[in-house]
């Protein structure tokens, strides 16, 4: 044990700083002497205390007990040895001393403790949530000495391959060494597997429409294999090479041209001969191909989109024209055009990727959509609650003063064993019971009634006809059908009757489905009463068994649709149409003049003459915020913009085809109405004025945007679309005048896509899009033999150890130390308060002893013959009187300075009459005092 100094020379002004204050003690010689001198002590150790702190003074002692903290690499690249590694720990548990500690932690790109500091603890297995996809020795090596105890000695056994790809570990060595902490490193050892890899991509960052480029394919390997790349450009695949790869960085070149514009997603996949691991057999690469916009058309049934293409030739447009089952279904796909127009498509055969994704390129990417009606869209394509409804500027249901009055449906779904066929493993029955849940889902919660009966060679009902309140029960019912046995329809399509006609709607409608044969006869009194109760029926044959002639002539005797399909996953798709050609207020087959609404640059040229008339329509609803140009006789929506985000959208609730628009196809205005409307869509913002830059650290992205005209602040975003299709908006933060960032996880490898936007008061002033590359975790690259380890070891001191026995070989004991510097400074402190408090306060030293001297001294008790305490007076007055009261013997009573000590019944008095003496001896004496100052004057 002892004192240790950071700056012991300093403690050289102690006798020269005390010499002062004696030397100084003379401009105290008016003061008494005891007060003089202990102001002389007091400043004396005033001034000690000071220095001592100023020169960082430490109590230290000698510390045995030690600490160590096992490291344990969790990365991907050492998960083979990961077993090793933790029975490697257990071992060393074995050979610890008595008075050793021990934690462990495992690390990936993060740091987790697995076990905290404790003699007892056993540890297992690595049990934590480890990001492997890098290794960050640095920061496992700063968490575990941030959990060390203090005055303990510390040792780190840090137990990985050493291919560090994140951080760097030399910069936390100096820290170690500060603290003293020993290292010990562990080496995994390297099994070197037949590996070939894809290190790399490159292509150019621009091109232009048009222009041919060259496409970079870096490989790696361990060995001499023959293998096959792959190029992909987005899903398409545009080149495939078979290569010799030698051991060793090889370097291969594909040659491709810029065909179509926008944002390019390139991909590279290997397959070689020889190799280990695959997922490092592809590497992606992105590049912008500025071109004229170019537009991408959706069709369901050929001849849909034939006037259309033909005023897109026209105007000298560039198109595509696909069938709605090949819509693009990633994003990066889709931002290749800048607007896309739908022909009459049905929601259903759209694929899911372009729904998904459909939303983040209007609204995060300035893309923009046109769709266009007929028979199998808006509400009848199934346009409701999907990603069509939410960015078009109406609403698929009829609202306000149109509103569907209240409607009752009744589902009779034919469960007869012959339903149980199918095709892909789906049967009929299960694309009947979806369908059903179609047609609850389109018909309107507290509102509407739906009964659900099934039917084979008898009738039972799966849901009673109600009011629908509880959708999630009447779904739990409906999937409860099950097929088997015969078919009967008469019984059913009777009781179906029966219940409706109880209802009390307004629209009453049943939809028929079946798949075989049935009675023949007995139809023709029911379907009267139906048609005199206003109750309409729709028929849906399924299959080639089923009685197409019988179902037909239902529907036709009762005023509903029918339907026939082989295409079992028709199903939904038909009864969530039928649930709303049921309302009679969608589908609109009449001839009506569009009315103008507002005034619009959509109709600059094209309406100054008038409109032609239209032919029919899908019913909608203006949504809110949109804008109607175009109106119906009965102020239905016809033509309606509005902007969502960054892109603009349009709904023609006519059709394109001629069925509806045949007037519009031989006006002559029809061309320059339809070139406004795609240029509104077309529409976007300038991007010279801003910049986006990303730059990438491990899995962290720094997203950095640069407003170049602007350097007041401004609301600023980004949206980052991940390979996988997932969105995500965050804020980008001022870093400089016009300068903005943020930093993101990466968390998949592929192409993301990022658009950066700017805002004031609601209005978008500039948006940019960009890309990033992310490839495979660096895990997987091959191991360089990097000997960064093997210089920490070095430049601590430390040492590499090949066995557990190791671990807990005896180490150079540390001190353990304690700063007193503030414990010196407080003591300062107080004693410069009391140095001020005896030379601001006139304290009579010569009077305040005397008094002192007076505090009655009590006397002891003398015990009386009988048992009994004696109480006596104290002071200068003589004994008056002696009184005695019983006390039990051996216990101790405190004597009081009273006058006399009197019987019990007589204490309350004495007290006052004490506590009136305590006070007086307590007051200074102030007669004293005014002769002291009489004197000094």
């Amino acid at each position: 044990m002892g004192l240790s100094f950071t700056a012991p020379l300093i403690l050289l002004l102690i006798p020269v700083l005390l010499g002062g204050i004696i030397y100084s003690s003379k401009w105290l010689g008016r003061m008494l002497k005891p007060k003089r001198n202990l102001l002389i002590i007091l400043r004396s150790l005033i001034c000690i205390f000071l220095i001592l702190s100023y020169c960082g003074t430490t109590f230290y002692w000698k510390v045995k007990n030690v600490t160590t903290f096992f490291l344990i690499d969790a990365s991907d690249s050492t998960l083979s040895e990961r077993l090793n590694m933790e029975a490697f720990v257990r071992e060393a548990y074995n050979h610890k001393g008595a008075k050793d500690k021990i934690g462990v932690l495992s690390f990936g790109d993060n740091a987790q403790v697995e076990n905290f500091v404790s003699s007892d603890t056993r540890f297992s297995k690595v049990e934590g949530k480890i990001n492997g996809n890098y290794t960050n020795i640095e920061n496992a090596l700063a968490a575990a000495l941030s959990l060390f105890p203090n005055n303990s000695n510390k040792r780190i056994v840090l137990l990985s391959d050493g291919e560090e790809n994140e951080g760097s570990a030399g910069r936390i060595a100096a820290s170690l060494q500060q603290q003293g902490v020993e290292f010990k490193y562990y080496k995994i050892k390297d099994t070197q597997k037949d590996e070939a890899l894809v290190e790399s991509i490159s292509v150019p960052q621009k091109l232009t429409l048009g222009e041919e480029f060259n496409i970079y394919v870096n490989i790696n390997s361990t060995v001499d294999t023959q293998a096959t790349l792959h190029l992909y450009n987005g899903r398409t695949k545009v080149g495939e090479q078979k290569v010799q790869v030698s051991k060793g960085e090889n370097k291969f070149v594909f040659r491709d041209k810029a065909v179509d514009g926008g944002i390019k997603d390139f991909k590279v996949v290997m397959e070689a001969d020889k190799d280990s691991e695959l997922k490092n057999n592809e590497a992606s690469a992105f590049t912008n191909v500025e071109a004229k916009p170019r537009v991408l058309v959706i069709q369901d049934n050929g001849g849909e989109a034939d006037e259309l293409i033909k005023m897109l030739k026209a105007s000298s447009l560039d198109y595509t024209l696909v069938n709605s089952k090949g819509a693009p279904s990633t994003l990066a796909e889709m931002n290749t055009y800048k607007s896309i127009i739908t022909c009459n498509v049905s929601a259903d055969n759209l694929n899911e990727g372009f729904l998904n994704n459909l939303e983040s390129y209007v609204k995060d990417f300035g893309g923009g959509f046109i769709a266009t009606g007929g028979t199998d869209s808006f509400a009848l394509g199934g346009y409701s609650n999907t990603p069509l409804e939410k960015v078009l500027p109406v609403y698929m249901d009829m609202r306000g003063k149109k509103e569907t009055p209240k409607m009752a449906m009744v589902l009779i779904i034919d469960k007869s064993g012959s339903m149980t066929e199918g095709m892909a493993g789906i049967s009929k029955v299960d694309m009947a019971k979806e369908a059903a849940i179609r047609s609850l889902d389109s018909l309107r919660v507290n509102k509407d009634e739906i009964g659900v009966l099934s039917f084979d060679g008898a009738y039972s009902w799966v849901v009673k006809r109600q009011l629908i309140n509880d959708v999630k029960t009447i779904e739990d019912d409906i999937g409860t059908i099950r097929a088997d046995g015969g078919t009967s329809i008469l019984p059913a399509l009777q009781e179906g009757y029966n219940s409706l006609k109880e209802s009390d709607a307004k629209i009453k409608h049943i939809i028929l489905l079946t798949d075989g044969q049935a009675e023949q006869t007995g139809y023709d009194s029911l379907l009267k009463s139906m048609n005199d109760d206003n109750i309409t029926v729709s028929t849906v044959a399924v299959g080639k068994d089923a009685d197409v002639k019988l179902l037909e002539s239902i529907a036709n005797a009762c005023g509903g649709r029918h339907y026939v399909t082989d295409e079992y996953t028709n199903i939904p798709r038909i009864f969530s149409k039928e649930t709303f050609m049921a309302a009679r207020t969608y589908l609109n087959n009449r001839e009506f003049t569009p009315v103008i609404s507002s005034d619009h640059s959509i109709l600059s040229g094209a309406a100054e003459g008038g409109l032609p008339s239209l032919l029919g329509y899908v019913g909608a609803s203006q949504k809110e915020t949109a804008r109607v140009i175009l109106k119906s006789d009965e102020e239905d929506p016809i033509l309606t913009v509005w902007q969502y985000g960054l892109g603009k959208t349009a709904a023609w609730n006519s059709d394109i085809s001629g069925k509806w628009s045949a007037n519009y196809v031989t006006w002559s205005k029809d061309l320059k109405l339809w070139q406004n409307i795609i240029n509104f869509t077309v529409g976007s913002f300038d991007n010279d004025s801003a910049s986006m830059d990303v730059s990438v650290q491990g899995s962290k992205a720094t997203i950095s945007y640069t407003d170049k005209k602007n350097e007041k602040e401004t609301d600023t975003s980004a949206v980052i679309s991940a390979p996988s299709g997932q969105t995500e908006e965050i804020k980008l933060y001022p870093t400089a005048p016009g300068k903005y960032s943020a930093t993101i996880d990466l968390k998949e490898s592929g192409t993301y896509m990022i658009n950066g936007k700017q805002t004031s008061g609601g209005e978008i002033l500039n948006s940019i899009n960009t890309g990033y590359s992310m490839q495979y975790s660096p895990e997987y690259k091959i191991s360089t033999g990097s000997d960064v380890m093997d210089k920490l070891v070095a430049d601590m001191g430390g040492k590499v150890i090949t066995s557990p026995e190791e671990v807990f070989k005896t180490m150079s004991p540390i001190k353990g130390q304690r700063d007193l510097t503030p414990f010196l400074l407080t003591a300062a402190l107080l004693l410069f308060m009391l140095d001020v408090a005896l030379r601001r306060l006139n304290i009579n030293f010569s009077r305040l002893k005397e008094l002192i001297s007076r505090i009655p001294r009590p006397s002891k008790a003398k015990k009386s013959r009988k048992g009994k305490y004696v109480f006596r007076e104290t002071g200068k007055q003589q004994l008056q009187s002696v009184n005695t009261y019983e006390v039990p013997v051996g216990i101790e009573v405190p004597l009081q300075t009273v006058h006399k000590v009197k019987a019990p019944e007589e204490d309350k008095k004495d007290e006052e009459k004490a506590e009136t003496i305590k006070d007086n001896a307590n007051m200074l004496d102030t007669s004293q005092l005014l002769k002291n100052k009489k004197f000094k004057k």
